[in-house]
């Protein structure tokens, strides 16, 4: 899978993409990251790529002028590329989403954000999709791309070791709202914590049963956690 990142910081990636299971797959060809510094597309003297907010307000808004010509730039190697802009303002990425991105066989171009913001004009007009990570606000869309980045990359086929244990993880039901049963290992009784006696107790059909209970319970009580009355 090839994907873009237009970005004022390509520094930001330099490790994470060559770190662990990711650094792995880019190294073996199972994904490509190209990384496009967004200032080059500047026709500023200085490179400038933000200007002030028409309304008045704080800060300042990242211009459309300098995204249009990166696209165009990307777009004429890859002329059907899937154009993302990484934005609060977005649709939320969840695992449905990366899975349908994946299906698509195209390449992905994610456009990060920075300041107070986006000039709308990129979303309305030259953008495929907006999207974002959560309900909260990043300081750029640096850290969003690499969230994209890596729940991607870890849905294509020889990213993982077993690529079936996927299908148990949290949100991979048919909701995409579940979450995954607790795990445990060795040892067996540590600082006076045990593990639950049924995952020993070598019955499958028990083994799974907690586990589905356990998930449904977990469900619940972090869902009553982060929503009190």
């Amino acid at each position: 899978m090839q994907i873009n990142i237009v970005t004022l910081f390509p520094e930001y990636f330099s490790s994470p993409l060559k770190t662990s299971l990711l650094g792995k797959a880019i190294q073996n060809g199972l994904l490509s990251v190209t990384l496009t510094q967004l200032r080059d597309f500047s026709n500023s003297p200085h490179r400038k790529v933000d200007d002030q907010p028409y309304g008045g307000g704080p800060g300042m808004v990242m211009s459309v002028e300098p995204f249009a010509r990166a696209i165009d730039s990307i777009r004429e190697k890859d002329a059907k590329t899937h154009v993302v802009l990484l934005s609060a303002r977005g649709r939320m990425w969840n695992n449905a989403l990366a899975q349908n991105y994946l299906d698509r066989g195209a390449s992905l171009t994610l456009l990060c954000g920075h300041y107070e913001g986006v000039d709308e004009r990129v979303a309305e007009h030259l953008c495929d999709d907006s999207i974002r990570v959560g309900n909260y606000v990043l300081s750029g869309g640096e850290p969003a791309a690499m969230i994209v980045v890596d729940s991607l990359a870890r849905r294509i086929k020889g990213f993982m070791g077993n690529q079936d244990s996927i299908k148990s993880e949290s949100f991979e039901d048919e909701n995409h709202e579940e979450f995954e049963y607790a795990q445990y290992t060795r040892p067996e009784h540590y600082n006076g914590w045990s593990v639950p006696p049924v995952l020993l107790s070598g019955d499958h059909k028990k083994i799974e049963a907690w586990r589905k209970q356990n998930a449904a319970e977990s469900q619940k009580y972090f869902n009553l956690k982060n929503n009190p009355d």
